[in-house]
Order: structure tokens, then C-alpha cells, then sequence
């Protein structure tokens, strides 16, 4: 059996199938503290992971929680700029708790993605900025975020996020849908003739 399939087959030995909400999530490799099942990508974050060495200030784990996160979405990019991180070091300098980060995340994604399916789709978050009047919003809310509101929206995101984890391991594997290395020079010698 492939490595890959292993390592999406359940615990108690039962075989990969059935729906895909069913099946375990597997955290992005470029989220580096997303690195179990147990770990933030599955579950709502409250408070910051634990300090993985002496270095790992509070600060380092907030950005890290965040962005996170943050590429586990759907409508994410896979992988963070400099930018993404300079944001989540201001957000965290600003005293925003993670959980108003998480809420607003979650929030702002599920109205991406469970709006209705008559209009036009959006485009793909490119950034963390994109959320900026998100966490606003949940900031002005005087009440705290629920956290079975959360949970059900993780819930409901976390087929997309699997999907989205599919389609990268799909490009990693056999590149990107149409781009045959010949591809591109054809489209060239067509335009030249």
C-alpha cells in the first residue's frame, strides 16, 4: 500500500472510504504547527500551542497558530508571505487573543464559502489583510465568540479544506491541471506562425 494511503487509513485499522468528512484531516506541510490530527488544525484554538523549544516566544506561537490557520482554509493560499507574517506579529502586538482571530477566520471563510451558489464566485484570498474587517467586527462584538458556533463552522469548512489539501497533493504529485511541460511551447510556436 502506497505511504500516502497509509497514512489517511484510520487508527483502528478499517480501510480509506466512505465520505470524505469522514476521513481524518491531515495538516498542511507548510502549517508548521499543524503537525497531528490533534493538533490546531482540527480543533478550534483558544489559547496558544505549547512552546516547542526556549526560543519559542509566546509572540512566535501566535504567528504560528494564525497562519496556521490561515492556510488551512479553503480559499487560502497554501503557503504564507512575509506580509501574512508581519500581520499576525502586529495582531498579536495589538493584544487581539486568538480566539478573535480564529473566530473571524472561520467567520469570514464560511461566508465565502457557503454563500449562494446562483452568484458569482469569488476570488482567492491572497492574503491575510483580507480579514483585517473581519477581526474588526468580532472586536466591536461586545459578547466573546461562541465556541460551538466555531466548532460547527470548522465542521462545515473542513470538507473544503480536505479538498484543498487533495488538489495539492495532486499538483505536487503530477503538476499542475494542463501544464504539460510541452504545453507552453506549442501555445508559443501557434502564436508565431
Amino acid at each position: 500500500m502506497d505511504d500516502r494511503v497509509r497514512s489517511c487509513a484510520p487508527d483502528d485499522g478499517g480501510t480509506v472510504g466512505g465520505r470524505l468528512r469522514d476521513q481524518p484531516l491531515l495538516p498542511l506541510r507548510s502549517a508548521s504547527s499543524a503537525r497531528n490530527l490533534g493538533s490546531l488544525s482540527t480543533a478550534i484554538q483558544t489559547t496558544l500551542p505549547v512552546a516547542g523549544s526556549d526560543r519559542d516566544s509566546p509572540e512566535r506561537r501566535f504567528v504560528r497558530a494564525v497562519l496556521a490557520r490561515y492556510v488551512w482554509l479553503p480559499d487560502t493560499p497554501a503557503v504564507t508571505s512575509r506580509y501574512d507574517r508581519r500581520l499576525a506579529a502586529t495582531l498579536f502586538e495589538r493584544g487581539v487573543e486568538l480566539i478573535v482571530v480564529e473566530a473571524a477566520l472561520l467567520l469570514a471563510d464560511a461566508r465565502r464559502a457557503l454563500r449562494e451558489p446562483w452568484l458569482a464566485p469569488l476570488p482567492q484570498v491572497r492574503s491575510l489583510a483580507y480579514f483585517q474587517p473581519t477581526i474588526a467586527e468580532v472586536l466591536d462584538n461586545p459578547r466573546p465568540p461562541d465556541l460551538d458556533y466555531l466548532t460547527c463552522l470548522l465542521r462545515r469548512l473542513r470538507p473544503l479544506a480536505e479538498l484543498k489539501l487533495a488538489r495539492l497533493r495532486h499538483q505536487e504529485q503530477y503538476g499542475k491541471p494542463g501544464g504539460s511541460p510541452g504545453g507552453s511551447l506549442r501555445a508559443r510556436t501557434r502564436s508565431t506562425r
